[in-house]
């Protein structure tokens, strides 16, 4: 196959950024996401910490002004004058006593990469620079990890539960799905199934008016995920409060070990800061690393999210079971896991790596998290892969993401058949985390990429 047209790809994603930009903060998609979200923000900064730190820093600081007094991070923060009516209703987070009162968000958090993304910025930044920056993040950042494990590992399992599917990033994943399908549901939804009215809510959402259907979840599944928001804010998005019966709770793979990662990165940038960290917060962060070890099946030589409320695996395949990779884990282990990232019948398709494995029933290759290739899985991946030493796959893998932008465009995810880009048009984070894995390709000398971008 020959190399795709790859001219000007730096360039056509620094428009996209620029695009989207709005002042501080930058939108995923201006017209599917309008508002800031916490994970693509820091994605962005990723991307342009090499080329822009100080920009890369701007966008990273902007997610704090939502941050609350108890410390969370949430996922979502509404943007000034953009009309989201339904949004703000559902969260209402200026009722909540530590929200903050300048600023509309939601009241659930997203994947901790925050300080993975400072740990960029500051490697990138001038020296002079340095101190100003983390001496203003450090502090908010283990605010932050401070409060993932207060209130969200009450229990001390030494794993963060998730009480939301938006908060794990890779909403609706069949692991998530069939939970959320299994959990109670309040009268009003049982009425909306038991009359097939679901369509009804389709008048109601914005995403399909802009993204055919078929690709985004489907409308059983927004109207659970909507229902059980509902369901955690009457208990106040707390889990030792919310109702066994009623609860949705995952200790989730993803986030757990994107939060080893996050946690030794924040280590590193609180020792750079002459910063202590509470003794009681580091003991919680090694705590994960032990725990995370909970999460492995070995007849499947797989790693699963744990439904905290029967206590079992869920034993249903993801990309996620790739993500520990990252976080450091047995070598014995470690190459299991690269072995089945090469079965090309199940992850290594035409264009990898599928969100759902390709040959799984549960497969669907244009419909959200439920098939499709993302780049920042897939980038999430590649940093896996080079911890393990597994330097040749992380860079067959980047060449392969960045091949598959430059024929399809910044989508917000493709089919990993055929590579046609669905979703969100020039998505954010598609555009930021090409820029870094272009980075990586000509350090690594890839002459294939290096002599089409310069």
């Amino acid at each position: 196959m020959p190399e795709p047209a790859v001219e000007g790809l730096r360039e056509r994603a620094l428009e996209v950024l620029a695009r989207n930009r709005r002042g501080a903060w930058t939108c995923p998609s201006s017209a599917v996401y309008p508002h800031q979200w916490l994970w693509d923000s820091c994605f962005v900064a990723i991307g342009l910490a090499r080329d822009d730190p100080q920009r890369a820093a701007v966008e990273l600081c902007s997610v704090f002004r939502g941050q609350w007094a108890n410390g969370m991070l949430p996922h979502m923060i509404f943007g000034d004058g953009l009309r989201d009516l339904g949004s703000r209703r559902l969260w209402r987070s200026k009722r909540q006593p530590d929200a903050p009162r300048d600023v509309s968000t939601s009241c659930i958090t997203q994947p901790p990469i925050a300080a993975i993304a400072a740990g960029r910025i500051t490697d990138a930044l001038p020296a002079a620079e340095r101190h100003g920056f983390l001496d203003s993040v450090v502090p908010r950042l283990a605010a932050y990890h401070a409060w993932l494990y207060r209130e969200r590992d009450p229990w001390q399992h030494g794993l963060v539960t998730l009480i939301h599917p938006w908060e794990c990033g890779l909403d609706t994943t069949p692991s998530w799905m069939g939970v959320l399908a299994a959990s109670w549901h309040p009268w009003w939804l049982r009425v909306v199934h038991r009359f097939h009215l679901a369509r009804v809510v389709r008048l109601l959402r914005t995403d399909t008016r802009y993204v055919p259907v078929a690709q985004r979840a489907s409308d059983d599944d927004g109207l659970r995920m909507l229902a059980l928001a509902r369901t955690d804010g009457r208990f106040g998005f707390d889990p030792r409060r919310l109702p066994a019966d009623r609860a949705v709770m995952v200790e989730d793979l993803a986030f757990n070990a994107l939060l080893v990662v996050a946690n030794r990165v924040l280590e590193r940038l609180a020792d750079d800061a002459g910063k202590s960290l509470d003794p009681a917060l580091r003991d919680a962060m090694r705590a994960t690393e032990a725990a995370l070890e909970e999460l492995w099946d070995e007849p499947s030589a797989q790693y699963y999210s744990r439904n905290v409320i029967s206590g079992e695996l869920i034993k249903v395949p993801t990309v996620a079971t790739f993500l520990p990779l990252w976080a450091g884990v047995a070598a014995e282990r470690a190459a299991r896991l690269v072995q089945v990232l090469r079965d090309e019948a199940r992850w290594w398709p035409e264009w990898p790596v599928p969100s759902v494995p390709a040959d799984d029933a549960n497969f669907d290759p244009e419909r959200y998290w439920q098939g499709p290739t993302w780049v920042n899985t897939n980038w999430l991946i590649v940093e896996g892969l080079r911890r393990n030493g597994a330097a040749d796959l992380a860079v067959a893998l980047a060449r392969r993401t960045v091949e598959l932008v430059a024929r399809g465009g910044f989508f917000e995810y493709f089919s990993p058949l055929t590579g046609q880009g669905f979703g969100a048009a020039d998505f954010s984070w598609t555009a930021a985390l090409t820029l870094d894995l272009l980075e990586l390709l000509q350090s690594r000398g890839d002459s294939s990429i290096s002599r089409s971008t310069t």
